[in-house]
């Protein structure tokens, strides 16, 4: 009896642990084991309604204060309203490294959060005159409507990537997304270089009415 007791003990204890450990998007089972990331400050921006009512021409650019030139994780929080008509505006955000023509800023992900909840992620390896982007995730299923936040974390493996490379280099970290609590795009392996730009647009004919687009930015370092 005692010896049954403490098999159903080590059993509990054994499914709380992975639990845990599958709650926690942070931990990554990587190697011989898992492997803890801490967040570190964050570093926070706001956009109102107008910045996307604009045509894609009309950009802008928000710098962040410190590249990171390793692990991240961006949280993205969207309360756009188009208002009761429902109609294709959209919000487009491109991450990249810091380069002083947008159009080398590469490599480069960009997501796309459209009025009727459409979730679109991209990702660019190379010079674009030399490739199309490669769509990791395009769904409404789960979208991003709905005070659902979406979540894009890299775990850095190797040295950074060169900034708009030709050809596109070898992976050296894998790009993960969340939609609230589910995963839609897991460990996929891309080039990066650094994470210090991202660039805001909107397309013509958006005609949001209120609300805003907060971006947080972290760090991740092992722990």
């Amino acid at each position: 009896m005692n010896q049954s007791k403490l098999v159903i003990a080590a059993l509990t204890v054994a499914v709380i642990i992975e639990s845990a450990t599958i709650a926690n998007p942070f931990i990554q089972s990587l190697g011989t084991g898992p492997i803890r990331y801490e967040a570190g400050s964050p570093e926070t921006y706001s956009f109102q309604f107008q910045t996307f009512n604009r045509p894609i021409i009309n950009n802008t650019e928000q710098e962040l204060k410190s590249s990171i030139n390793g692990s991240w994780v961006i949280t993205i929080q969207n309360t756009l309203d188009a208002g009761p008509a429902k109609n294709l505006s959209e919000a487009e955000m491109a991450f990249a490294p810091s380069y002083p023509l947008e159009s080398k800023s590469i490599p480069t992900i960009i997501v796309q959060e459209r009025s009727d909840g459409l979730l679109r992620v991209e990702y660019f390896a190379q010079s674009w005159p030399n490739t199309y982007g490669l769509v990791l995730y395009n769904s409404t299923s789960p979208g991003w409507s709905g005070g659902v936040n979406v979540t894009l974390r890299f775990l850095n493996f190797g040295q950074p990537s060169v900034i708009d490379p030709s050809i596109a280099p070898r992976s050296n970290g894998n790009l993960t997304v969340y939609v609230g609590g589910t995963t839609v795009v897991s460990d996929y392996p891309i080039a990066w270089a650094s994470l210090a730009d991202v660039y805001l647009y909107g397309i013509i004919g958006s005609t949001y009415q209120n609300g805003s687009l907060t971006l947080t930015f972290q760090s991740l370092t092992k722990v």
